[in-house]
C-alpha cells in the first residue's frame, strides 16, 4: 500500500468502486473529506499489486504524546482474511501509527475469526453502531419487489398511501436540514442514543448531495412533517444512513412509505442493493431489549437477508502506547470531546 496521487484522489470514488467488496460509503471521498473538519485526517491508499486493485480511505487521528491512531471506516475492502493480511503487510504503509483500527465486511463466523487472530488482529470493541445490517435486494421489479416484503410491511406502505402520506425528495437545504435535524433528535431522545450537533450531519448530508451520492427524503400528513431518510447510494449499491420520525399520527406508517419511495428511487438510478444499515447482532439480541430492536422488526419487514460482520479488530503496533490509550488516551478524548463539542470520538 502506497499514498494515492493526486490524480487518483481526483477519481478516488471510481476507484473504491473497483475495490472487491464493490465499494462502500465509508470509503469514499466525501466521507473523507468531511471526517477532517472533525478531528480526523484522511489519508488515501492505494494498492499497486496488478493481482488485488484497491483503494482504502484510512481515517488518522493524533494523540499527544502516542502517536498515530489509524482507522478504516468500513474498511479495507478485503472479501477474505488473507486479502486483509496482504493489504496490512506493509508497515511502512501506516507512518507513526501506535494502533491500526479495520472493519471489513467479512462474515462473523468463527473461521473468520480464527483467521484474523492469526493475522495478529484482536478483536476491539465494535467502533459502528452495530456489526449486522439487513440487505435488499432491488434487482427484482417493483411488484416482485413489494410482494417480497413482509405481508404487514405491504400493508402498512399501502395504508401510508391511502391516509394521504406523501414522500418527496428534497435538497439538503436549511429548511430540509433543519426538518430532518428535527425528526432524528425525537427519533434519539426515544432510543436514548447521543446526538450530535446539527452541523456534523449537515456537513456530510451537503457533501453527498454535491457529489450526487445522497439524497434526503421527507414524508408529510399534509403540512404535518412524520418521517424522513437520507440515503447514500454508490455505483449499485446504497445505504440508509440516517432517519427520524415522530409519534403523532405513528398510525398513518410514513416511515413504512418513506423506505418504499426512496427504493424506487434509488432503482430508477441504478441501485440493486440497498443496505438498511444497523439492526442488533446476535450477542446484543442475546442480553435482551436493545435499542435497536424495533428497528430490527422494522428492517425485517423489507427483507429477511440479515448478515453479521465480524466488526471491528486492530493491529497493535506498539503495547505500551496501546495501552495507554485504552487506559487513559481513549476515555479522556471521549469525555471532552462530548463536553466541548457534543461529538463522539469516531
Amino acid at each position: 500500500m502506497r499514498p494515492a496521487t493526486p490524480a487518483e484522489i481526483d477519481r478516488w470514488d471510481d476507484l473504491v468502486l473497483s475495490n472487491p467488496d464493490g465499494g462502500n460509503m465509508l470509503q469514499t471521498r466525501a466521507w473523507g473529506e468531511f471526517k477532517r473538519s472533525w478531528g480526523w485526517r484522511p489519508a488515501y491508499l492505494v494498492s499497486d499489486d496488478p493481482g488485488m486493485p484497491l483503494a482504502a480511505l484510512f481515517l488518522r487521528r493524533h494523540v499527544p504524546g502516542l502517536g498515530w491512531l489509524w482507522y478504516a471506516p468500513k474498511g479495507p475492502a478485503a472479501t477474505s482474511a488473507d486479502q486483509l493480511g496482504q493489504m496490512l503487510a506493509s508497515r511502512s504503509a501506516f507512518p507513526g501509527a501506535f494502533c491500526v483500527q479495520v472493519e471489513p465486511e467479512l462474515a462473523d463466523t468463527p473461521a473468520n475469526r480464527l483467521a484474523l487472530t492469526s493475522l495478529g488482529l484482536r478483536k476491539a470493541e465494535d467502533i459502528q453502531i452495530s456489526r449486522a445490517t439487513a440487505i435488499v435486494d432491488l434487482a427484482p421489479d417493483e411488484d416482485a419487489l413489494l410482494a417480497s416484503f413482509k405481508p404487514k410491511t405491504r400493508y402498512n406502505i399501502r395504508l401510508a398511501g391511502r391516509r394521504g402520506v406523501t414522500v418527496e425528495p428534497v435538497p439538503c437545504d436549511e429548511t430540509g436540514v433543519a426538518a430532518m435535524y428535527g425528526l432524528m433528535a425525537a427519533a434519539f431522545r426515544r432510543a436514548g442514543f447521543p446526538l450530535r450537533p446539527q452541523p456534523y450531519y449537515s456537513g456530510y448530508w451537503r457533501l453527498f448531495e454535491a457529489s450526487g451520492q445522497g439524497q434526503l427524503f421527507l414524508a408529510r400528513l399534509g403540512e404535518q412533517l412524520l418521517a424522513g431518510a437520507f440515503v447514500i447510494h454508490l455505483g449499485d449499491r446504497a445505504w440508509y444512513k440516517d432517519g427520524g420520525s415522530v409519534t403523532q399520527r405513528h398510525e398513518v406508517m410514513a416511515p413504512h412509505l418513506v423506505q418504499w419511495e426512496a427504493m424506487r428511487w434509488l432503482r430508477a438510478r441504478g441501485v440493486r442493493s440497498y443496505d438498511l444499515f444497523a439492526v442488533p447482532n446476535q450477542e446484543q439480541l442475546a442480553t435482551g431489549d436493545h435499542p435497536l430492536g424495533g428497528l430490527l422488526q422494522f428492517k425485517a419487514g423489507f427483507t429477511a437477508d440479515i448478515r453479521e460482520f465480524v466488526g471491528t479488530w486492530e493491529l497493535v503496533l506498539d503495547e505500551r502506547r496501546h495501552r495507554i490509550w485504552r487506559r487513559a488516551g481513549e476515555p479522556l478524548t471521549r469525555r471532552l470531546r462530548w463536553r466541548t463539542r457534543r461529538d463522539l470520538l469516531y
